[in-house]
């Protein structure tokens, strides 16, 4: 069979062939693996280092003179990878190369799918060798070229040779021993989307960081970034644990957070755990950690904005739920993140599960994603968004293996949710607010929205606040106004909120909370005061208006563009959504009728109170 395959890969199919494999580009489609950049397809080769028992990798980038460049510049031209694991045999070397054919099938491995060589290789170049010895003296070697291969109508992988380890290789790294080892090298890098060593191991360094930061930091793993420039080292970097919780010492985070943690555990409760069945009824265990920010990171002396220091630049790059198996990151999941809230780097998840969950988790074979716990999360925000449930509300999904994921993902939403809150108070508690109501004798000055109405009022336009003002006394007025404010303000401060919205003769009271169904807002005429509620659970909140009310003091010139470009999205999706619904309502002649009628009222209404 793998014979039929590679042979319909260069092209050896008779015109009259009906094989359901028959295509020229196979080969070349198969290169299109699914790796998200040259940093995760590095990561397969680390999984196989580690699990041939190597603790010491080395990633050496080679960068050479690009005569193709009119300006003669350095460029990528080689990335070999040197571990001292134990080796192949020249049998499983010659298996390790061919597409499909997984040399590695225990299931705690981190290889465990075994066929992340090729795949990964050739997601980033045309051509890769493989030397590798099991005792000295003995150095097998074998390639796969696709140029080659197609050219000449191979379908086989060379049989290993023996072979001598580069003495180059010996001058860049110095792992290599004579006991045991192997060395990947990818050439001819036409995929890879990092042009020069600098740019390949500034950025794989976070990732990698991120994705071993475990075995980094117990001392079970040591990884090396090594850049050559004209056959001399440039630069040798020793990748640090990049840990999104921030709780690990002698991390990638920076100064001063680099020695100890940046974030601390949260609450008393920092661990959830789960009880979850293998498909053979085996339990396992999963465990989800939390973590929040410390004081001193979110509001450094001087008033100073943490989220444009590098500390918090750092912790923008590592949003999102990390997702481990068996200690090694999969992915950094961000269904559950609120991408334009700046606020959500200051809070921290990860869920760890065994590989015998596997299939529970819905691993795939480049292991990069967990597709069941990813469906889940959009279910849940999907949920959210159309029929305003709270996390822990979803709806039954069915089987087991759905409840036990269901049941996981709502606990994480909820303490998200709950960290979200938290983050929330730290940054109103650290805000001087500026009371606009008073001028600076301390007299009640009327707010604009206040100005708009009394206006209105002195045309002669009568409201129901109005005539209440007329109607009630002081005392009924303060009465009715705590009974509709009591929800959104501390029982401590309800009475003096409440005195001083009376007397200060506000006409407007704005407050936002989580209210049921598709209303953006809910409007109550109490006390003389029109008040109204602003949804948070609404699309429309959450997409356009928070992104211009809830303005952090954290925030750089790229973020604020990002929140006036999605505000200038969200408000012509909004003017949209009222077109469709009379669009929608366009047959019956009554309907459209009041709706342009109520449209026109208010859109009068509007252009005067946005005379200012």
């Amino acid at each position: 069979m793998m014979r039929l395959i590679i042979g319909m890969m260069c092209g050896e199919i008779l015109r009259n062939d009906h094989s359901i494999l028959s295509t020229n580009e196979l080969l070349e489609s198969m290169r299109y693996g699914g790796y998200r950049n040259p940093a995760t397809a590095l990561a397969e080769l680390i999984d196989n280092s580690f699990d041939a028992k190597g603790n010491k990798i080395d990633v050496v980038c080679i960068d050479k003179i690009d005569h193709n460049m009119k300006n003669m510049v350095d460029r990528l031209h080689d990335v070999v990878v040197i571990d001292n694991g134990e080796g192949m045999t020249k049998d499983i070397l010659w298996d390790a190369l061919r597409f499909g054919v997984g040399t590695r099938r225990k299931r705690s491995g981190m290889g465990r799918f075994g066929m992340g060589l090729p795949y990964a290789s050739m997601s980033q170049c045309r051509r890769v060798d493989v030397y590798t010895w099991q005792k000295p003296g003995e150095v097998f070697r074998t390639y796969l070229d696709l140029d080659y291969i197609q050219k000449n109508n191979k379908r086989e992988i060379p049989e290993p040779e023996q072979s001598k380890i580069p003495k180059e290789f010996k001058e860049f790294s110095n792992i290599i021993s004579n006991r045991s080892g192997t060395i990947v090298v990818w050439s001819n890098l036409d995929r890879c989307i990092w042009k020069k060593s600098s740019t390949l191991i500034n950025k794989s360094e976070q990732i990698i960081g991120r994705t071993y930061r475990k075995f980094l930091n117990k001392g079970e793993l040591q990884i090396q970034m090594i850049s050559v420039s004209s056959g001399v080292v440039s630069k040798v970097l020793k990748v640090r644990p990049n840990d999104p919780l921030y709780l690990m010492k002698n991390s990638s985070a920076p100064e001063p957070w680099h020695k100890e943690e940046m974030f601390d555990l949260d609450g008393e409760k920092p661990y959830e755990y789960f009880i979850i069945k293998d498909e053979w009824g085996n339990k396992h265990k999963v465990v989800a950690c939390f973590t929040f920010a410390k004081d001193t990171a979110r509001m450094p002396k001087g008033g100073i904005v943490a989220g444009n220091l590098p500390h918090g630049k750092h912790a923008q790059t590592n949003l999102g739920v990390s997702l481990l198996r068996g200690g090694r990151e999969l992915n950094m999941d961000q269904n559950l993140i609120q991408t334009y809230n700046p606020l959500e780097r200051w809070w921290g998840a990860e869920i760890e599960f065994p590989p015998a969950l596997d299939e529970f988790f819905g691993i795939n074979n480049n292991k990069q994603d967990a597709t069941n716990f990813t469906a889940m999360t959009k279910h849940f925000i999907r949920v959210q968004d159309d029929e305003r449930v709270s996390g822990d509300e979803s709806e039954n999904t069915g089987s087991d293996g759905e409840e036990d994921m269901s049941r996981i993902v709502s606990t994480m939403l909820r303490r998200i949710r709950s960290m979200r809150r938290g983050i929330k108070k730290q940054e109103e508690g650290r805000k001087s607010i500026k009371d606009e109501r008073h001028d600076k004798d301390g007299s009640p000055q009327p707010t604009v929205f206040t100005s708009k109405i009394e206006n209105r009022r002195a045309e002669g336009h009568m409201g129901t606040t109005d005539q209440q003002m007329i109607e009630q006394t002081k005392e009924e007025r303060i009465e009715n106004v705590k009974q509709k404010i009591k929800d959104y303000v501390p029982p401590s401060e309800l009475d003096q909120k409440a005195l001083s919205i009376v007397e200060d003769k506000e006409k407007v009271r704005f407050q936002k909370g989580e209210l049921s169904g598709f209303f953006l807002f809910d409007i109550n005429f109490s006390g003389g005061v029109e008040i109204i509620t602003i949804n948070t659970n609404h699309n429309a909140y959450k997409n356009l208006l928070s992104l211009v009310e809830d303005l952090p003091n954290e925030m750089t010139i790229e973020e604020a563009v990002v929140r006036l470009t999605n505000a200038k999205k969200g408000l012509r999706l909004l003017l949209s959504s009222w077109a469709r619904m009379e669009d929608e309502k366009a047959h019956n002649d009554k309907k459209r009728k009041e709706l342009g009628d109520t449209r026109y009222d208010w859109c009068k209404m509007m252009d005067k109170f946005l005379d200012i």
